[in-house]
């Protein structure tokens, strides 16, 4: 298969990083980008010297030069694009979480395998090199078995205030474990047997979605203990908290990535820029985004298979509905 034509549906801040990563991609083209507001898909068409732009994704999947979508609708818009692109034949990476409703996860899973084509969640951190490592070990059998982790992520309250204006449609869960949730079952490499969650509302009370929640997911061989928190103040020097610490038979790995080795104290105060996701190197894109994105088109090529597919998604989404449930109910609950 020559050059991939790609198409990117919905153009916020992570939609734009996928329209510069794919830009940078030689065995792709960027032919269309799509977003329910026309006139920011025609700036942005502009922007990036794309040939075509639309009002939905709807009219992006009719184009017959797009042989591959990226949706980066907010959390709670996947399904209709997805499910457009799936029905035009089209192969479909979407952000995570896959969806916010296990029904929606599960019929677009199923519209993959019916119509035979590539399905996969943009769960980036699998190609985030310090976490991507962690797997490498576990693999290589350096650090044995998995018994039991610990793994926080954290958003200033910048995130649900300022940066989304579709906070009350997701939540502190689905947003931000959707990351950690994935990261402990990609390590431990079983079902997750029983969730066990806590949630705490304060200042996020008028949204109707809770500051922080902290799971419990038991594994057969062990358990993993998630926290995320959005609330953290907005002078803090970076917009997340990101941690690991997983305990194996016979040893330990732990990651952090808020600092990302480089810290900067200027007039606004000190900060920690966060580079290794998306970053400019002489003009050149560079970062683990980019990588996620790249090995997307090589399985649409037919030059890798997706390392993550679309039951992982569905899985992350059953544990997600398992924590809000356990948080509501006041109990553990089987996924």
């Amino acid at each position: 298969m020559g050059r991939v034509g790609v198409g990117v549906v919905g153009l916020g801040n992570q939609g734009l990083l996928h329209v510069e990563a794919v830009k940078q991609l030689p065995e792709a083209e960027l032919v269309a980008v799509a977003d329910v507001d026309v006139g920011r898909a025609r700036s942005v068409a502009e922007a990036y010297g794309v040939g075509r732009y639309y009002g939905s994704a709807r009219e992006l999947c009719e184009d017959a030069g797009v042989d591959a979508v990226i949706v980066a609708t907010p959390d709670h818009l996947h399904y209709e694009p997805v499910m457009a692109a799936l029905r035009a034949g089209k192969h479909v990476m979407v952000e995570k979480p896959m969806a916010t409703r296990l029904s929606e996860a599960a019929a677009m899973a199923e519209e993959a395998r019916r119509r035979g084509v590539i399905l996969t969640v943009n769960f980036e951190n699998r190609f985030n090199p310090p976490f991507a490592h962690v797997r490498e070990l576990l693999e290589r059998g350096v650090l044995g078995d998995p018994i039991h982790a610990y793994i926080r992520l954290s958003d200033t309250v910048y995130v649900p205030r300022r940066m989304l204006s579709w906070a009350r449609e997701t939540s502190v869960i689905f947003f931000l474990m959707s990351h950690t949730a994935d990261l402990a079952r990609w390590y431990f490499g079983e079902p997750v047997r029983e969730v066990y969650a806590a949630s705490a509302s304060r200042l996020l009370r008028d949204l109707g979605v809770p500051d922080a929640c902290a799971a419990v997911l038991r594994f057969e061989s062990g358990f993993a203990l998630l926290e995320s928190s959005w609330v953290l103040p907005e002078a803090s020097p970076s917009i997340f908290d990101f941690k690991l610490e997983l305990v194996c038979t016979k040893g330990v790995a732990r990651v952090d990535t808020e600092r990302e080795s480089i810290e900067v104290v200027d007039a606004t105060g000190l900060r920690y820029p966060h580079l290794a996701k998306h970053a400019r190197v002489h003009g050149l894109v560079a970062g683990f985004l980019r990588e996620a994105v790249r090995h997307f088109i090589a399985c649409v090529q037919g030059r890798a298979e997706p390392v993550v597919s679309a039951e992982d998604g569905v899985e992350n989404v059953k544990i997600l509905e398992a924590i809000a449930r356990s948080c509501s109910e006041g109990r553990p609950v089987a996924p």
